[in-house]
């Protein structure tokens, strides 16, 4: 693999999705609205042997995205994979939500990964081909009570990579959509302490493996579908959510 471009690389998949191309050799360019966190991420990236980029910018603004993608092909080379993770969680039904609330998700969740498909794909066409990977959610192949936004930001992740993979997978690009449900990060985290203990207990209860995952195992599968292992995989939803959407569990998480 060349060059990868990351969105969200500051921090949870994001991050790990960085430093796990850059262990299999690809120079990163680490993509964050954070310049601290993403610094960080360069450090890391160093530290390991590898070579990466770090830079600074919103995926809901598409100067930014697109100058960040051409500094890339300028500075690192041919561009051979990119993974759109940047997220935000944004609550409320459609009542008690703000417009404000509303906008904000899209911009971020899903405007921000078409723009990135934009100008990434756009590079990888031009060069020969390539592989696109997004992040939605378990929410985003079903509904979720109180996360109207969110829930239908993810959707519209899952349905814009599906599109991908019809119109550019002829030209050489294959994208792919990973649907994870709570992971260990900084945003699981809010979401998780934002609700009650009770609360807590029945989402885990939803978890066949009756764990929340790490950002590393939503990473390795992100890194395989951008390999050329997976170089006959397009447009699969890819659910890495211990089982959650399997269907109805109702075993006892152990104490």
């Amino acid at each position: 693999m060349g060059a990868a471009f990351v969105t969200g690389a500051g921090s949870g998949i994001g991050r790990a999705t960085a430093l796990r191309l850059a262990r299999d050799g690809a120079a990163v360019a680490a993509f964050d609205r954070d310049d601290a966190a993403v610094a960080a991420v360069l450090k890391e990236i160093d530290a390991l042997g590898g070579r990466g980029r770090a830079y600074v910018g919103d995926v809901s603004i598409a100067d930014e995205v697109e100058d960040a993608v051409a500094r890339t092909v300028a500075e690192l080379g041919k561009l051979d994979a990119a993974a759109a993770c940047a997220g935000i969680e944004v609550a409320g039904t459609v009542t008690d939500m703000s417009s404000a609330d509303w906008d904000r998700a899209i911009a971020i969740n899903l405007t921000g990964v078409m723009l990135t498909a934009r100008y990434t794909v756009a590079a990888m066409v031009e060069s020969g081909g390539g592989a696109f990977v997004a992040i939605s959610s378990d929410a985003g192949v079903q509904g979720c009570i109180d996360w109207t936004p969110y829930s239908v930001s993810k959707h519209g992740v899952v349905g814009l990579v599906r599109c991908l993979a019809l119109d550019y997978g002829p030209l050489g690009v294959r994208s792919n959509v990973v649907c994870p449900s709570l992971v260990k990060t900084p945003m699981g985290d809010r979401v998780l302490d934002a609700i009650s203990a009770q609360e807590q207990g029945d989402a885990l209860r939803l978890l066949p493996l009756a764990r929340i995952a790490s950002p590393d195992e939503i990473a390795n599968v992100i890194r395989h579908l951008l390999s050329p292992e997976a170089s006959y995989t397009n447009g699969l939803v890819y659910m890495v959510d211990g089982g959650e959407t399997a269907g109805v569990f109702l075993g006892e998480v152990p104490e």
